[in-house]
């Protein structure tokens, strides 16, 4: 068996047109909605992703602007910052760039954002109406996983899913909407005892564990969908969880990294601003 290769880019595109419609939809209504990126000091990787979401916002016609913060800001100071943007009406959403600088609390600057405008559903209030079942609403990555399975016609329902990996912005929000779909679901870890005897009877199968090349064609069961969420970035490359080489052997199809979940992660970042901006205009439909 060699697996087919799911591209994420035409999905992305289809994203993108349904999230350009509703940004015209609210800008009509006189209420386009507006995007602030908080970043703190000079990571790479958080100044590559705070590039990304702004080049993501122009192409659907949202106004982002980035708030560079210095590096020797202290979490008090990146805390009142958040606090004056949740007072801004003019501000419809808030992305927290990660990682912060060193010496800033993330998580407390995280639980600083005002939930209404909490893009990416990471405060603990977001994640815990995700949890509850009162919001559809997840973080982008997750988000991203169930579009590109729902693009190529991948049913959930009644599907036994084993997810890799725990963290509150993929793993755990990610078993929340499938599990909400009827999908069988399995988390697990990089610790978890005989991983592959788990991963192995997956029918879906999603590596989000930020291991490089921990999932072989051991742990893929014959026909198995993968998608692999892994962004590990060495030596000017990005890296996957999954060993695609050996996986494809053995999966219907696979995810490739780059090239994945990643295009589509940013656009459903785009629509769970333009849901958050729609709840604050009553002729339009929330989501």
């Amino acid at each position: 068996m060699s697996a087919a290769v799911w591209s994420g880019k035409a999905a992305s595109r289809a994203v993108r047109a349904e999230v350009c419609a509703r940004v015209d939809a609210l800008a009509d209504r006189g209420a386009p909605p507006s995007l602030r990126v908080v970043r703190v000091g000079d990571d790479a990787s958080a100044a590559g992703y705070a590039r990304a979401v702004l080049r993501a916002a122009r192409r659907v016609g949202v106004r982002a602007h980035l708030d560079a913060l210095d590096a020797d800001s202290d979490t008090d100071a990146v805390v009142a910052h958040v606090r004056d943007l949740n007072a801004d009406a003019s501000v419809q959403g808030i992305v927290l760039a990660l990682p912060l600088a060193d010496g800033v609390n993330d998580a407390e600057v995280i639980d600083a954002i005002d939930p209404a405008k909490d893009v990416d559903r990471v405060t603990a209030s977001a994640l815990g109406e995700l949890f509850a079942g009162r919001s559809a609403l997840g973080p982008a990555t997750a988000a991203a996983v169930v579009e590109l399975l729902d693009f190529h016609g991948e049913p959930i329902e009644g599907r036994r899913v084993v997810i890799v990996g725990r963290s509150n912005v993929v793993g755990k929000p990610l078993a929340m909407l499938l599990l909400a779909r009827h999908g069988t679901v399995t988390l697990c870890h990089s610790r978890t005892p005989c991983l592959a005897g788990q991963t192995s009877r997956a029918e879906i199968l999603v590596a989000a564990a930020g291991r490089p090349g921990l999932i072989g064609a051991a742990h893929v069961g014959p026909g198995a969908v993968v998608i692999d969420v892994g962004t590990t970035y060495a030596a000017g490359k990005v890296l996957g969880d999954v060993d695609a080489a050996a996986a494809a052997e053995r999966a219907r199809a696979l995810t490739p990294v780059p090239g994945g979940v990643g295009p589509l992660t940013n656009y459903c970042l785009m629509r769970n601003l333009a849901a958050l901006a729609e709840r604050r205009v009553p002729a339009c439909e929330t989501a």
